[in-house]
């Protein structure tokens, strides 16, 4: 299961690398030659933008809060009694 900050991290890695698409298609746009190349990256860009749109619903649904720290600091205090 993940967390919300790790959650967090593959949704930071995940809009850096549609970045970084972003402007591959940018530059190789206006080449003739690298039609198919574009089609490619923009396949792929929709694929991260999905994952990202699924990465941000998971966090809207985590619920952040007094009760989670309230269970969090349990849990701890639970294992370090055992």
């Amino acid at each position: 299961m993940v967390n919300g900050l790790q959650l967090l991290d593959l949704l930071r890695e995940t809009e850096n690398k549609m970045l970084h698409l972003h402007r591959a298609i940018d530059r190789v746009s206006s080449e003739p030659d690298f039609k198919e190349s574009v089609s490619v990256l923009t396949v792929v860009v929709r694929d991260y933008q999905l994952q990202l749109d699924k990465m941000k619903q998971a966090l809207g649904k985590i619920e952040i809060g007094a009760n989670q720290q309230q269970i969090s600091q349990q849990t701890s205090q639970n294992t370090e009694t055992h």
